[in-house]
């Protein structure tokens, strides 16, 4: 199954604000032109610190942090839900009814038994 988010090797620290987030570099850095390109909006996105590897065969990593955004699902976009009080990374798939897909062996989750926390647009790994 193929990925539906970027996959940047961050050499730096990132530091919260309360307004927004902000990548450190230095401007010679060779990935700052990259970075640009990263789809960050201020008034949508927000990091989210991976804490287990419940998706190691997506190459997603314990202490990965993704980069999420607020905006409507698509068909196989990795999202961050709530469920029974807990923050799940699942799989949305759209047909036949739309439900979420939990690591295995977990069983679906409806769409409507769940609140969208946020869509996996981007996921930083620091090295």
């Amino acid at each position: 199954m193929a990925a539906n988010f970027h996959l940047i090797l961050v050499l730096t620290f990132v530091i919260f604000h309360p307004k927004d987030v902000v990548v450190d570099l230095i401007p010679s850095h060779p990935l700052a032109p990259l970075l640009e390109e990263i789809p960050y909006h201020p008034s949508r996105s927000f990091l989210h610190k991976v804490d287990s590897d419940q998706w190691k065969e997506l190459g997603i990593q314990k202490k990965d942090q993704l980069l999420l955004e607020f905006r409507p699902l698509k068909d196989l976009d990795l999202a961050l839900i709530l469920h029974q009080g807990q923050s799940l990374l699942t799989r949305y798939r759209h047909h036949p009814k739309p439900h979420f897909l939990p690591p295995s062996p977990s069983p679906s989750i409806p769409e409507n038994d769940a609140v969208l926390q946020g869509v996996v647009t981007c996921l930083i790994r620091m090295m």
